[in-house]
């Protein structure tokens, strides 16, 4: 059994009843469904969160107007190690950590649906998905590009009751906006031009079965209390139509926004943000969890059916591509699987062909001799900027291909703006307008 080790605390609210601060966040708040609820015009709709820490507790302020204050000091996030006062608008609390550190199980798994990792953040968080995947919670899976969010989604789906029944994606970011209640709850045949028939939504499709938001943070405002609404009753009605269809959904979201600055500056509701976050999962990015990279490189490897090239890609790997922080996270790492397992056969072309498609991101310049004398720098320079330029017009280019020139997907798996990656794919002429 894998074990975290932590310390944690108690907070003591106003009237002197107390809350104990755990794994799982304590959130405090003035919207419905915040741990601690305030009906205080200073406090913000999510306005912190406390949970339990190696060293004390962790409080984080999650973008509030006014600010949290750990005695007098406004903090962002930070650890409490002595029981300490804590402002929250008008309110005072007193956070008291634990005078001992104590074990938290983890779980022993090191895999879960098409997950896998070792680190005991992920043991954590494959006991947790064990326990709900056949319950009824909605989730909200967060996490950087490329973490992996839709592979806990289809985990949690196959790990389930339905998993049988549909399982439909629906990418928030992508939906043009004239047509995105139309994509979720369909429409009657002449309800606007266009609509030549009558057609199911996502919601409808996912009937018996499991709907996926994916970038629900990029969701518009105008639609959230339709989609909320549609949770809430478990019924439809198509754009169009005078009577409701019932349905029988379970919803999984996901988003690389921080949604509690958004309920906060009033982007996205409050009470849609609680009714899909029932349980919360925080993906790790692929540099907070290096320890699970072998585990990764062999499962990969699997997945494009040339197993037996683990043992040779992953010391690579390590060795080469020591100390990178994977911006990509799994996603990336993947796509470079993909290539090493291909190559694994002949080392002087996997040496070659990923240093140089990966722009020198193995730090192998990093590692050159220091230069000396202004003709040396001189070609230290162009050589990076050579290098950076053939990294950028590999990466836009199998971007483009695998995003089949979809701009919106594009931005989503790079996590860039679309302005950028248009600006990217003009550059290296992989597009010309």
């Amino acid at each position: 059994m894998a074990h975290w080790i932590v310390r944690g605390g108690i907070l003591r609210k106003p009237d002197g009843t107390t809350i104990p601060i755990d794994v799982d966040p304590v959130i405090i708040g003035r919207a419905a469904g915040a741990t601690v609820q305030l009906a205080d015009p200073e406090v913000s709709g999510l306005h912190c969160e406390l949970r339990a820490a190696s060293d004390g507790v962790m409080v984080k302020d999650l973008g509030s107007t006014n600010g949290t204050l750990v005695g007098s000091m406004r903090v962002g996030e930070g650890i409490v190690t002595a029981p300490s006062d804590l402002r929250v608008g008008n309110s005072s609390f007193e956070i008291i950590p634990n005078a001992d550190r104590r074990k938290v199980d983890v779980g022993f798994s090191d895999r879960f649906g098409g997950l896998a990792g070792t680190s005991p953040r992920m043991r954590r968080i494959f006991s947790v998905l064990e326990r709900i995947a056949k319950t009824e919670l909605s989730v909200l899976i967060l996490g950087e590009t490329g973490t992996g969010k839709e592979v806990v989604a289809k985990s949690i789906h196959d790990g389930s009751d339905r998993h049988d029944k549909p399982f439909i994606v629906v990418d928030c970011g992508s939906i043009p906006p004239n047509l995105a209640e139309s994509l979720l709850f369909g429409h009657e045949k002449g309800a606007f031009t266009g609509a030549s028939e009558r057609r199911k939504g996502a919601l409808s499709e996912a009937d018996g079965g499991t709907l996926f938001l994916d970038e629900l943070g990029e969701l518009p405002l105008d639609l959230q209390p339709k989609l909320l609404r549609a949770l809430a009753e478990q019924q439809v009605r198509r754009v169009g139509a005078s009577t409701f269809d019932k349905i029988d959904v379970r919803v999984l979201a996901a988003t690389r926004r921080d949604l509690n600055i958004e309920v906060n500056q009033g982007r996205f509701r409050s009470d849609l943000f609680f009714r899909v976050a029932q349980v919360i999962i925080e993906m790790p990015p692929l540099r907070e969890r290096m320890g699970d990279l072998s585990l990764l490189v062999e499962k990969l490897c699997e997945r494009v059916g040339r197993g037996s090239s683990a043992a040779v890609v992953a010391p690579w790997l390590e060795k080469r591509f020591a100390g990178y922080d994977w911006p990509g996270n799994v996603r990336e790492l993947s796509n470079v699987v993909s290539v090493a397992a291909a190559l694994a056969h002949d080392p002087e072309a996997l040496e070659e062909v990923l240093t140089l498609s990966r722009g020198g991101l193995s730090g192998e310049l990093s590692r050159s001799e220091p230069a000396h004398g202004d003709a040396q720098a001189a070609s230290f320079t162009e050589a990076k900027r050579a290098t950076v330029a053939s990294f950028e017009r590999d990466y836009f280019t199998r971007l483009y291909e695998s995003a089949t020139g979809n701009i919106s997907e594009m931005a989503r798996q790079s996590g860039m703006e679309r302005h950028h990656v248009r600006a990217f794919l003009r550059k290296y002429a992989i597009v010309t307008k």
